[in-house]
């Protein structure tokens, strides 16, 4: 059979939802004997994990992350002239900015198959209406070049569906599975909790994402002193780096909540750490699908999360963790404390939370689904018989 070559595209080389998504799809595919590369602006975690995978990594040297004409015609550029030198079969693109670009630069160089992963959209309703308007134009006209659409789930696919972002038949929605076994390890709360300065008494709330606006970190940071007078003993674990920690370390001081929140920064350990949490939380302001929550339901904890996006489609309220409005501190405090006060709850949610994470929600299911995708379109354009 033809190795297929198939070339992922990623803005910014984080450790982000879409980029684990990524990655191990390419990891399951590279198995699989696919001939996969990676592009993606230099440097970075994200990128040390896929050369650790032994897959080829091509730098993109002008991908940033704000609008920037000079940048991002330069790295349309990069894209075209790597496209044109290596010959993919299949250009599969990540994120707003680099699926833009890397739609339009595979449709320049006449790549024969289009993919683009909707893992979120740049444009929300808390953008400004001329950003959100250019950002919705700009994926309206990128849609007509990809022979296929992937959303991570179906609000994600409806809302594109809705403002008229490409047609029906080109939609797909596969949702972004984790690596169960890797959440299934033995671990040692006991010593991670003491690595990290917690009490072996004290109830852990952890939130883990990058410290980027629109994940909720000050909405939690407001609602603590109201959990903490309901829950003394309860401990805050921001598990994440990013622009926004100086801002909010400058909160924990303001609230006096220096002995409450820990920040880990960026960590390796990701299942380690989610096995000292008793509640995981997510408060974004918008979330395509929020593949941190599967991490912690595969581990049995119970969750906390916004009724934004892809989030109810993994969070049944009430079944294994509570659904809050966004931006209602005192809603989410109130659910945290509900659970941090009521053990037998929080093993009920979370035992719930595991059985549908492995029911449906694997990366070996992930990839086999966007493979059949592959199979399909390589079929219908003639290079695989």
């Amino acid at each position: 059979m033809k190795r297929v070559k198939v070339l992922f595209i990623h803005t910014l080389p984080v450790v982000s939802g879409s980029g684990l998504h990524a990655l191990t799809t390419m990891q399951g595919l590279k198995y699989k004997g696919y001939e996969v590369e990676f592009a993606c602006a230099p440097g970075g975690p994200l990128n040390e994990e896929v050369i650790k995978s032994g897959i080829t990594f091509r730098p993109i040297k002008h991908f940033v992350h704000e609008i920037n004409v000079f940048s991002d015609l330069a790295a349309l550029f990069e894209l075209i002239a790597l496209m044109r030198k290596h010959k993919y079969d299949i250009v599969h693109s990540h994120n707003s900015k680099a699926g833009f670009l890397s739609r339009l630069a595979a449709k320049i160089a006449q790549v024969p198959i289009i993919i683009h992963s909707i893992h979120g959209f740049a444009f929300h309703e808390y953008e400004k209406p001329p950003r959100r308007a250019l950002f919705i134009l700009l994926e309206k006209l990128a849609a007509h070049f990809a022979d296929m659409l992937i959303a991570v789930s179906t609000p994600l696919m409806e809302w594109g569906l809705r403002l008229g972002i490409g047609e029906a038949k080109k939609y797909r929605v596969i949702y972004s599975g984790i690596e169960i076994e890797r959440f299934k390890i033995n671990t040692d709360p006991a010593g991670k909790r003491a690595e990290l300065g917690l009490h072996p008494d004290d109830l852990v709330v952890g939130l883990c994402a990058k410290l980027w606006e629109g994940k909720g970190h000050e909405v939690l940071l407001e609602a603590a002193p109201m959990i903490i007078k309901e829950a003394p003993c309860v401990k805050f674990l921001f598990v994440g780096e990013g622009e926004l920690r100086p801002k909010l370390e400058k909160i924990v001081l303001t609230h006096g909540l220096k002995d409450y929140v820990i920040f880990t920064g960026f960590r390796s350990d990701i299942p380690e750490i989610t096995a000292v949490f008793d509640i995981a939380v997510l408060a974004s302001f918008f979330e395509g699908l929020g593949r941190v929550i599967l991490e912690a339901m595969v581990m049995g904890k119970p969750v906390v999360a916004t009724s934004v996006g892809g989030i109810p489609e993994l969070v049944k309220d009430g079944k294994n963790g509570f659904l809050v409005p966004v931006a209602d501190c005192k809603a989410l405090a109130e659910a945290i404390a509900c659970l941090l006060k009521d053990k037998s709850l929080r093993l009920s949610m979370g035992e719930a939370g595991r059985k549908m994470v492995d029911e449906k929600f694997s990366a070996e299911r992930t990839t086999a689904e966007i493979e059949e995708i592959y199979q399909e379109l390589l079929k219908k354009k003639g290079i695989l018989k």
